[in-house]
């Protein structure tokens, strides 16, 4: 048995030996002949100044905006429109034209609920 293992001692090495010669030595990545082209924009300050995107974001001036509008409002307004759309329903049942005076009228109150779209 000893022989055997005296045997095969050798034969381990040879093979750890080969296995280690198979692995390819890094090459190193190839390199242009042609220069790198300017950038187009200039860089980002927080990339020039990493310091920048730890600083608090500074708040702007808030725009003045249009009174806000209550949930009973929309409501109401939501309601109002529906009674409207549904009049246009029953003038248009009726064979009204979209060229007379009612049928205008609601036509332009629905444009000034709808921002005039």
């Amino acid at each position: 048995m000893n022989r055997a293992v005296a045997a095969l001692f050798p034969l381990l090495f040879a093979a750890a030996a080969a296995r280690a010669q198979v692995t390819p030595t890094p090459v190193p990545p190839p390199a242009s002949p042609i220069p790198a082209p300017a950038p187009v924009a200039p860089l980002s300050p927080i990339l020039t100044n990493p310091g920048l995107a730890l600083q608090p974001f500074a708040p702007r001036a808030a725009s003045p905006s249009g009174p806000s509008i209550s949930p009973l409002d929309q409501q109401q307004t939501q309601s109002y429109r529906n009674d409207l759309n549904s009049r246009q329903r029953e003038l248009d049942r009726q064979g009204v034209s979209p060229g007379s005076s009612q049928y205008r009228d609601i036509q332009q109150q629905l444009n000034q609920l709808n921002g005039g779209r």
